[in-house]
C-alpha cells in the first residue's frame, strides 16, 4: 500500500494538468477534489517524500468523476503522455545516462531497460509497503506484460471497463522516448474491474507492425 509520494511527482502533476487544462481548469478539479491549497503554491521541486498519496487519488477520482470513465480516457492518456515527458525533462540526472546507455542495446532490450528504471523510480518517488514486489515484468516472443499490484490510480476504483490511462499513457510515453518509435501499449486487466493486477500489454513491434492481439 503507497502513503506518500514526493514533492517533484505531485508537482509535475499539477503543472502537466495545468498546462493541458489551463488555470482554471485546474483550480476547478483542485476545488472539486478539496485541495485548494495547492491553488497556485504548488509543492516545492524537490525528492522529499511528502504528499500523502490520497492527494494523488483525489486527483485521479475528480478526472473521472467530472468527464465520466469514457470521456476521461483520452484525457488521461494525454495527460499521463506528458507528466511523463516533464517527469524526464526535470531530472536529466536519472534519464541521460538511462538513453546514454540504452543506444548500445538492440530495441527490444531498450525497452525492456526503461520498463526497469520506470519501476526503480516508481518505487523511490512512490515507496509501497509490498516494496519490489508490486512490480512485475514478463515477457513473451512479441510482447511484455508489465504487472503492477498496487497502483494508487485504480485502488479503491470499481469500473466496467479498464481506468489506469493515466499509467498506460506514460509508459507509451517512456517507451517512445527511449526508442524513437510509438508501441502500443494496452491495459488488458484491471483492479477495478475486480483482477488482482493491473496489466499492461506492450507489443514489441512498433505500432502498426504488431502482431494480432
Amino acid at each position: 500500500m503507497l502513503e506518500k509520494v514526493d514533492n517533484f511527482l505531485f508537482r509535475k502533476w499539477l503543472e502537466t494538468l495545468q498546462d493541458i487544462l489551463g488555470e482554471n481548469g485546474l483550480k476547478s478539479i483542485l476545488n472539486y477534489c478539496t485541495l485548494q491549497m495547492y491553488i497556485d503554491d504548488f509543492p516545492p521541486d524537490n525528492d522529499e517524500i511528502a504528499i500523502p498519496v490520497a492527494y494523488l487519488q483525489l486527483l485521479y477520482m475528480a478526472i473521472l468523476e467530472l468527464f465520466g470513465q469514457k470521456g476521461a480516457h483520452s484525457l488521461q492518456l494525454r495527460v499521463g503522455k506528458e507528466v511523463m515527458r516533464n517527469l524526464i525533462k526535470g531530472r536529466p540526472i536519472v534519464t541521460r545516462p538511462l538513453k546514454a546507455a540504452a543506444r548500445l542495446l538492440p530495441e527490444t532490450k531498450r525497452m525492456r531497460m526503461t520498463l526497469e528504471k520506470f519501476i526503480e523510480q516508481s518505487l523511490k518517488r512512490a515507496p509501497t509497503t509490498l516494496g519490489k514486489n508490486r512490480f512485475d515484468i514478463k515477457e513473451t516472443e512479441d510482447y511484455f506484460l508489465f504487472i503492477d499490484r498496487d497502483y494508487e490510480g485504480s485502488e479503491g476504483v470499481i469500473a466496467n471497463n479498464p481506468v489506469c490511462g493515466f499509467q498506460t499513457g506514460m509508459l507509451h510515453y517512456a517507451l517512445q522516448w527511449v526508442t524513437g518509435k510509438p508501441h502500443k501499449v494496452k491495459e488488458i486487466e484491471c483492479r477495478a474491474m475486480g483482477h488482482p493486477a493491473d496489466v499492461f500489454k506492450i507489443w514489441k513491434a512498433p505500432e502498426g507492425d504488431e502482431p494480432g492481439e
